[in-house]
């Protein structure tokens, strides 16, 4: 039988071209995956002194490989192409600003919006004419002679009503002790005028005698006796009762929300401090360490913090705090860090 012999071509140039291809798609396959952002450096800061809805806000990126930056302020409204931006909220409220750089990596923080400052003018609190000395049963007169005044609005300070109307009014005192006087003008509750004063009790009457069928030693003896005993029990149940309506009643959730508010720039420290005995109370972590309380502010000032208990000691007659137990955390950037 006859066999032809079979001849096989394999053309070089195809196998090189081959080989080429194969190589660059190795190549930009490793180049891709090599090419994966780090994003561990990633973050920014916020750079202001307030957080209200008439501030504006500087938002700064930190990274140092950022090429191209994204901004999104969780208000619909949004900024690119920069690293530092500046932004206005217009409505109170808690908003998640998220900072996209290079279009793979992002941070988000939260940014607590308050409403606008109101600012107290001294000018436009009304002032209270009033005598030096009140007793029980003595009618008072209380005026008031600011020029910006049109209306008035008296209480004072034995009901929960409007005592008085007009620019001048007269009032008779029927228990002693302690008294808050309470001035508004024109309906302006922001600027009321507050005084306190002290009414004291009612004179004892002497008894109106003829020396007829008197003891002379008994007139002595009566002209020298004193109500002090009296007025001391009348001042001694005042005055519990004063520390019964002045009792700090606030819990633990309140004073941790109010850190929090704080941590945030929504509260001010001295919104806090009120309800200290003192104003630098000392401050224990879980460890038992003993901090101050300025320390505390600082530390969680602009940060994330995490409560995982909070107990507060308090005084037993007025309820104030006098030192406070917390196991908290805090995080600014990446990492969480006990107190």
């Amino acid at each position: 039988m006859y066999h032809k012999s079979i001849k096989t071509h394999f053309d070089r140039n195809v196998f090189i071209t081959f080989l080429v291809l194969f190589f660059g798609g190795l190549s930009l396959l490793s180049f891709r995956i090599n090419d994966k952002e780090d994003c561990t450096g990633v973050d920014f800061e916020i750079l202001t002194n307030s957080y209200t809805v008439e501030d504006l806000i500087e938002f700064k990126s930190i990274d140092k490989n950022g090429v191209d930056w994204s901004w999104d302020f969780g208000d619909g409204s949004t900024a690119t192409n920069r690293s530092n931006v500046t932004h206005q909220f217009k409505t109170p409220g808690l908003y998640k600003v998220t900072l996209s750089v290079n279009g793979q990596c992002k941070q988000v923080r939260e940014v607590a919006i308050s409403k606008q400052r109101i600012l107290i003018d001294p000018e436009r609190i009304p002032t209270i004419q009033l005598p030096d000395n009140i007793r029980v049963g003595d009618e008072v007169v209380f005026s008031n002679n600011s020029p910006f005044a049109e209306t008035w609005q008296w209480s004072f300070g034995e009901t929960t009503r409007v005592d008085g109307t007009d620019q001048q009014e007269r009032y008779v005192f029927k228990t002693p002790g302690e008294k808050t006087i309470l001035l508004v003008v024109n309906n302006d509750r922001l600027h009321e005028a507050k005084q306190r004063i002290t009414v004291l009790p009612k004179k004892r009457s002497r008894r109106q005698t003829t020396n007829e069928g008197v003891d002379p030693i008994e007139l002595v003896l009566d002209d020298q006796i004193e109500d002090i005993p009296v007025k001391e029990v009348e001042e001694e149940e005042k005055r519990l009762e004063e520390e019964e309506a002045n009792r700090i009643e606030v819990s633990s959730d309140e004073i941790r929300q109010m850190l929090v508010g704080y941590a945030n720039r929504t509260v001010d420290d001295i919104a806090i401090r009120n309800y200290f005995c003192y104003s630098s109370i000392p401050v224990f972590n879980k460890g038992g360490s003993r901090k101050t309380v300025n320390q505390l502010f600082n530390t969680i000032r602009d940060v994330k913090i995490e409560f995982k208990d909070l107990k507060l000691v308090r005084d037993s007659k007025t309820g104030c705090i006098k030192s406070m137990t917390l196991d908290l955390r805090t995080k600014k950037g990446l990492f969480w860090k006990n107190f």
